[in-house]
């Protein structure tokens, strides 16, 4: 599946894992224009949302980060009146804390190790309405 219909996607990756970066990075870039900008810390990506000069698109979130947790960030966009329409997507290894991150606001999960098919859709779905 390709997403290039959907024009450049901004995209804010919150992982602490290099590895999995760079396995996003490989896989947007095989169905997608993406301009990615990553942090392995939750606080920094809190500063990286405040000051980003480039409307971002969409966010994956890891939730164990060092500096504030994928649940904090979550919250921080929820209650940010100018971040709260911002389409968050949880990276996790499990879904057990899914509802309770769907009534914080997340909008969708992808679980790892990736799928590129369902990470495509799962973009996909949750960009339809932004771009």
């Amino acid at each position: 599946m390709s997403l290039k219909h959907l024009g450049t996607i901004n995209m804010l990756i919150v992982e602490d894992d290099a590895f999995n970066i760079q396995l996003i990075r490989s896989l947007l870039a095989k169905i997608s224009d993406t301009n990615i900008i990553s942090t392995d810390n939750g606080l920094e990506a809190l500063k990286i949302l405040e000051l980003e000069d480039e409307k971002i698109d969409m966010v994956l979130l890891d939730l164990h980060l060092p500096g504030k947790s994928g649940k904090e960030v979550l919250q921080f966009i929820r209650k940010n009146e100018k971040l709260n329409d911002l389409p968050v997507l949880i990276i996790s290894v499990d879904g057990m804390d899914e509802v309770e991150l769907r009534k914080m606001g997340a909008n969708d999960f992808i679980l790892k190790p990736f799928d590129i098919d369902e990470f495509a859709a799962k973009i996909s779905a949750n960009l339809k309405d932004t771009k």
